[in-house]
């Protein structure tokens, strides 16, 4: 059984929605890319660092942002604002907890690691819902 399949019965498609993943773990970087295609998302990425995801955005104005916030040693928090600022939410994952986000970012979605796929989906058509 397809996790397609899955995803169509119990109503989670992300069919439609286009997700930005920045995460610098490659293994779950692919884990999470083949996750969201498989209920439909078009990702932009993986890109392992905010460079990256930067050049990503004058290309593509994504749907929503999955942001590791640690990407060795670099902070995902100036792109965090700026993904807000252009009405994309972000969606955080960490291996710490939330508290860790500063203020301005404090009670955005956030995900802890190990990710659960079936929280993030969930968390992803959540976020996305509230836009429209």
């Amino acid at each position: 059984m397809s996790t397609t399949n899955e995803s169509v019965r119990d109503g989670m498609s992300l069919a439609g929605l286009s997700v930005l993943v920045v995460e610098d773990d490659y293994l779950l970087a692919k884990e999470v890319a083949s996750t969201l295609r498989e209920y439909g998302a078009v990702v932009l990425g993986p890109v392992p660092d905010v460079a990256r995801g930067r050049a990503l955005l004058t290309k593509s104005l994504p749907d929503c942002a999955l942001l590791d916030i640690n990407l060795k040693g670099q902070f995902v928090y100036e792109l965090a604002e700026e993904l807000i600022r252009l009405g994309v939410p972000p969606i955080f994952t960490t291996g710490y907890d939330s508290s860790f986000l500063p203020e301005q970012l404090s009670g955005r979605a956030c995900l802890q690691k190990p990710i659960d796929m079936r929280n993030l989906v969930l968390s992803i058509r959540k976020e996305t819902s509230a836009r429209n």
